[in-house]
């Protein structure tokens, strides 16, 4: 088999960045120190975003410092890289994207009787199996509270199903001694 050899030229032109414009809710927020600061995410690219700030902003951002950018249900790090020439009053800032967070595991909770209504999603550690096993937990107990129970009508027959429960349990266990 022939073998080729490419020859290379070197170059000193920049290599073309694409951009892309933001068209919609471009709403970001930046934490710059112990704030979080909403900034407009103006132009995307593959490595990065130019976001638009204000100049308060733009004065307590330094460059070549990581800042943690909210945007689009994503979490990232980025790295401001420099300013680009502003437009009206607003400063545009290229920032390089450093790495990006892995998203929180979210759970959901849903009453059984909402049949797809709308969902409350929180991010936390808890699975969703637990929350709603305490939830049915503690709906059990207010319904069995004398005062609650006894006006809802509930009282009496969550009485009646444990001491039936208790009735089987107890036989299960005189049945497994026996023997």
């Amino acid at each position: 088999m022939p073998e080729h050899t490419y020859r290379t030229v070197p170059s000193n032109a920049v290599e073309k960045v694409y951009r892309c414009k933001v068209i919609g809710n471009s709403d970001a927020s930046l934490q710059v120190g112990s704030s979080n600061t909403i900034v407009h995410v103006r132009e995307t690219s593959g490595s990065g975003f130019i976001l638009g700030l204000t100049k308060k902003t733009a004065g307590r951002i330094k460059l070549g410092k990581r800042y943690d950018l909210r945007y689009d249900d994503r979490r990232m790090q980025v790295m401001a890289e420099k300013y680009e020439s502003p437009v009206g009053d607003e400063e545009r800032l290229l920032v390089s994207t450093y790495r990006e967070y892995e998203p929180k595991e979210r759970w959901a909770f849903r009453l059984p009787f909402t049949k797809g209504g709308k969902v409350n999603t929180h991010e936390s550690v808890i699975s969703s199996g637990a929350a709603y096993g305490g939830f049915v937990l503690v709906l059990f107990c207010v319904m069995s509270l004398p005062g609650i129970g006894d006006r809802l009508g509930t009282a009496p027959r969550i009485e009646s199903a444990l001491k039936l429960m208790g009735d089987n349990i107890l036989d299960i266990v005189e049945t497994v001694r026996g023997k």
